[in-house]
This record gives structure tokens, sequence and C-alpha cells, in this order.
């Protein structure tokens, strides 16, 4: 996670902080076919909560360096906004704590995960899991 701060001045000064997901490399290593059903396990403490509510799935912006997404945008007049693109997803239980993720859609893209613990008392510490969805074929981007 890094968070920055600017200031832009357009008649008036004002401030904006931004806080990002941020992951090394400038592509996934686990690539998809976009063309084909897509299946992924997800690990967590256990499968009691709603899956919908402690998983997310969300399209990364990628460089030759890393990726990254946008979580939050704070400006100076308290607007806040969260421009993640999620991935929408179907889940049911896998095993004792884990859930099936399945994808109705699968657009070409980076991609990461996060599973949050709420019962996690470090929030600092994020896991992204990153993968990638190729067009047709297995093509690359």
């Amino acid at each position: 996670m890094r968070t920055g701060a600017g200031v832009y001045i357009a008649g008036f000064a004002a401030s904006k902080s931004k806080t990002k997901v941020l992951v090394e490399g400038g592509s996934a290593s686990v690539r998809f076919d976009g063309s084909q059903p897509i299946a992924l396990i997800v690990r967590a403490k256990d499968n009691k909560a709603d899956p919908m509510s402690i998983v997310r799935v969300f399209r990364m912006k990628g460089t030759k360096k890393n990726r990254s997404a946008v979580i939050s945008a704070v400006g100076s007049f308290s607007v806040s906004s969260n421009t993640m693109d999620y991935l929408r997803f179907s889940a049911e239980k896998y095993g004792e704590s884990s859930y099936r993720l399945t994808f109705d859609e699968r657009p070409a893209g980076e991609y990461g995960i996060i599973v949050s613990n709420p019962n996690n008392v470090d929030e600092k510490m994020v896991i992204v899991s990153a993968f990638a969805i190729d067009d047709g074929a297995g093509a690359k981007e």
C-alpha cells in the first residue's frame, strides 16, 4: 500500500491524497485465456462469512515496472472516491476454509485479489494475489 499527496492549483490551492495498492512487476505470471471458463480457489480464515463481503477481485493498471489500483482519493473538500474496477464473480464454499470463484465475464487485463480478514488486528498487512486474463486463445497483451 502506498499513500501520496499532491497540491494542485487552479485558481486556488487544494490538496489531494491517494492510497494505492502497488504490485511489483509489469504483468502477472499466472495467465488465463479469456475465452475459456475460469475458476479460482481463494483461501480465507474459514468459509463462514459471505464471500462477497471479504473477497475483492479488481483490475490493475500496469506499467513495465509495476501494477496498481487506487483504493481511495481524498481531496481538501472531503471528496473521497474508490475508483477500483471490480470484476464480478460467483462464489461457493470449497472445503473448510476456501471459496471457489467463477467469472461470467472475463475481460482482458491484469487483476488482483484481496481477501480481508475481519478478525485481523494488523490492517497494514495486505496480501494481493495477482493474475491476468488474456484475449482469445491465450494471446499475450
